[in-house]
């Protein structure tokens, strides 16, 4: 992946800096991809305003969506969603990692933290809900 220049003033308040992305993701690829800790995921709800945010970025011809979890507060899941260009590399701003302090909402690392894991958001008329175990 490479660190793309963001030089066009846009106000992202879902984004998230690399260092915390690189240590979900990672927590993620942890668990060997067993899922023990996360046997009732079913899904993420991803509000449509948010996925309008990535989709308008520069350069975006697709999204990638990467799985995390956060060791630090109960191991709650993380769906990190980030732009991809043409060649297929994920749009990285510098500013994700030079820096970075996320939480006001007034940096744009191009890294969205979609963070509403169901069980919460979950939808249980639907059929692809599924039964409990």
């Amino acid at each position: 992946s490479t660190l793309f220049p963001y030089t066009t003033l846009f106000r992202s308040v879902n984004t998230i800096c690399l260092d915390k992305a690189e240590a979900w993701t990672k927590a993620w690829r942890g668990q060997d991809g067993t899922f023990t800790d996360h046997k009732d995921l079913k899904a993420f709800l991803i509000p449509l305003e948010d996925l309008k945010e990535v989709i308008k970025e520069p350069g975006v011809a697709n999204v990638r969506a990467y799985i995390g979890i956060d060791e630090s507060n109960d191991n709650e899941p993380h769906l990190i969603i980030v732009g991809v260009n043409e060649a297929g590399e994920d749009i990285i701003y510098t500013a994700a990692k030079k820096g970075c302090v996320d939480g006001d909402g007034t940096v744009n690392t191009g890294l969205y933290d979609f963070s509403h894991p169901c069980p919460t958001t979950c939808d249980t008329t639907s059929p692809l809900y599924g039964p409990q175990k």
